[in-house]
């Protein structure tokens, strides 16, 4: 995929007009140049704007275009050995080279001897090589690269002294005493190892018995085991992990957009319903973090649970600019610059990191992967420490806040006080992410603000967007393989076609699938067309389907095959898919009411109310001293509520 930075000599089409982007000016607004010398001046955010709303396209056919950097390995250097072993490297191409003066050939048998007794007295060498260890010098510096004259020392070395049985026996030792929380001494291994070799060589023959190694054979064998894995068991494991930690989890960020931080979390508030005012539950948010500049650069606010269609959405938020997003939300008056391509991104271990469209589009895009070790939060301590402050700054002063444990709670009713709809918590939270998070100091940052190391940074850094925007949601989406009928493609059971699907189909081989990208979005889909090499978007064929969610509509329809309902139809699956919206939403209001009729039911234990199970052989012919409908054909258990007398009940009422 192309990418374009704003820099100079960029080629763009602005309301139909070819222009090109000359220079940044002083007040830094971007100086565009037509072919005839027409200035236009263009602020950064007007630019970004007009490229969201396709006003402005970067022209693909121009030199000043970038690629997406595919990562190379190099071999190692002589600084990669032992400082001996790189002397004896550059001594022998010494002689190779004043051997050869600039020849191809080693010279002839003669000459080679007087000119090696040269090249050592020159180098007041008292090694004096000789003729065949010079030849096979030279037939490894082919090429002249002097690593490969390095002394292979390292491959050197005598057998290993524990082996075999004796290996398993010791093995054994070091299980049963060594790895202990006691931490005993490696002496105690020692005798313990010896024990047994005697043990076992009072059963054999002279000939076969073991050979006892000595102490310091054992105690090196002891400090090869992997460090990390002895002090789990002898340390426990959080404290290996705080003990090694530091050693190999050194991470130095250069430049803004070398690495995102990216999770969920479940927001401390209870939103409630714009049109029933019930408490629909906590909602989840996702955030992607710049660690460099701590910038947000995308956020999702959302009530179900995360998945691989939201991660997909918030990097498609975060890559693109803000100000079309800003225009949702006037009351927002500063600017949020964050965008562009990022280096690599850093999640954590859950399933929807590691779906395989996830991973496919961010190869793509040329964006790495950095999976931290499971239970590592540290790893993405940024974006965890963004939640606290969230909670801290925002989150916990709203009404409906539950707080972030039972103690900072108290008795403050979450559930009574709940007056935030989603609508309205997402501009709370933009608000205070542009106007608030990004212009407070960092003490990480040197007291500066986010806004202030963005700014800073963004001067010495090309930024890299997608030309299209369209080949960006191609790419972030989910993927399948599927078969072309004349009645165009199916997804999820929905029909998708156009004019440019029935040529496609028309030019295919027989019982040929083709690659479908698609969205949560049930609008449209892309299809590739492997003729012209291009992804055609082929719309929905039943246009009520616009702007409905996937996942969703999919449940709706199996919940009515539950039901038994077979004769579904398009009114009735939509009305299913409104009830389903509702539930979602209404799904943690039930259990806090599942909540409170369990404590409803022990305040009546506590003032004397009496709950007996009274079990029915069959229903009597009226139940009128019943709260609840009763089966006749059934043997059924009741809860009988009746209120005890406070001088008891005697034998004959009873």
């Amino acid at each position: 995929m192309q990418t374009f930075s704003l820099k100079a000599r960029l080629v763009v089409i602005i309301n139909g007009t070819t222009m090109s982007l000359q220079r940044r000016l002083v007040d830094r607004r971007l100086l565009f140049v037509d072919q005839l010398g027409e200035p236009t001046k263009l602020k950064e955010s007007e630019f970004y704007l007009g490229y969201e709303r396709r006003e402005i396209e970067v022209c693909e056919d121009q030199p000043y275009l970038g690629e997406i950097p595919t990562v190379r390995n190099v071999a190692p250097d002589l600084t990669c050995f032992a400082s001996n072993h790189s002397n004896e490297a550059l001594r022998r191409r010494t002689y190779l080279e004043g051997l050869t003066r600039g020849q191809t050939v080693l010279p002839s048998f003669s000459v080679l001897t007087e000119k090696i007794s040269e090249i050592a007295k020159e180098l007041d060498d008292v090694r004096t090589p000789s003729i065949s260890t010079i030849r096979r010098w030279y037939s490894k510096f082919s090429g002249g690269n002097v690593v490969k004259l390095v002394p292979k020392h390292s491959k050197k070395g005598r057998a290993n002294a524990v082996s075999g049985e004796l290996e398993e026996i010791l093995n054994g030792v070091i299980e049963d005493i060594y790895l202990k929380p006691e931490r005993p001494e490696i002496s105690k291994v020692i005798v313990e190892y010896q024990k047994r070799i005697d043990e076992k060589n009072a059963t054999r023959l002279p000939s076969l018995q073991l050979k006892k190694p000595c102490g310091m054979t054992i105690r090196r064998y002891i400090a090869k085991l992997d460090p990390y894995e002895v002090d789990i068991h002898r340390l426990g494991k959080h404290a290996a992990k705080k003990k090694h930690r530091t050693a190999i989890e050194v991470l130095t960020v250069a430049d803004i957009l070398d690495r995102w931080e990216i999770d969920h979390t479940l927001m401390d508030v209870l939103l409630v319903d714009e049109d029933t005012g019930l408490v629909i539950g906590r909602p989840y948010i996702t955030v992607v973090l710049d660690k460099f500049s701590r910038m947000i650069m995308g956020y999702l606010i959302h009530l179900a649970a995360p998945n691989t269609e939201t991660v997909l959405r918030v990097i498609e938020r975060s890559i693109r600019p803000k100000e079309e997003l800003l225009k949702r939300f006037p009351e927002v008056e500063g600017e949020w610059r964050a965008h562009g391509l990022p280096t690599r991104v850093v999640p954590d271990n859950a399933a929807e990191f590691h779906a395989d469209d996830l991973i496919s589009g961010f190869n793509e895009l040329g964006i790495e992967i950095m999976y931290p070790r499971s239970r590592g939060p540290e790893m993405k301590g940024s974006v965890e420490r963004f939640f606290r402050t969230l909670n801290t700054g925002l989150i916990h002063g709203l009404p409906g806040t539950t707080f972030s444990n039972i103690q900072d709670k108290g008795d403050y009713d979450s559930e009574k006080n709940a007056c935030f709809t989603l609508a309205q918590l997402e501009r709370s939270v933009v608000k205070w992410i542009v106007d608030g998070y990004h212009q407070t100091p960092h003490r990480s940052l040197g007291e500066r603000t986010p806004a202030q190391i963005w700014a800073s940074a963004e001067a010495d850094r090309l930024i890299k967007l997608p030309v299209d925007l369209d080949e960006l949601e191609c790419i972030l989406a989910r993927r399948r393989s599927v078969n072309i009928h004349h009645y165009g493609i199916e997804v999820d059971g929905h029909g998708y076609h156009s004019p440019e699907l029935a040529d496609l189909r028309m030019r295919m081989a027989p019982k040929e699938k083709v690659s479908v990208r698609f969205r949560d979005e049930l609008s449209h889909v892309w299809v590739h067309d492997r003729f012209r090499n291009v992804f055609l978007q082929v719309p929905v064929k039943d246009k009520r389907m616009l702007g409905l969610s996937r996942d969703l509509w999919k449940a709706a329809k199996k919940a009515l095959h539950t039901k038994g309902d077979d004769k579904t139809s398009f009114e009735k699956v939509h009305q299913c898919y409104r009830d389903l919206a509702k539930d979602v939403e209404n799904a943690r209001h039930s259990h806090i009411l599942r909540q409170r009729r369990a404590v409803t039911r022990a305040k009546l234990d506590k003032d004397g109310w009496k709950l007996p199970n009274v079990k029915l052989a069959s229903a009597p012919a009226s139940m009128d001293w019943l709260d609840m409908p009763v089966t006749s054909d059934v043997t059924t258990t009741f809860r009988v509520i009746h209120r005890q007398p406070k001088g008891g009940l005697n034998n004959e009422q009873s």
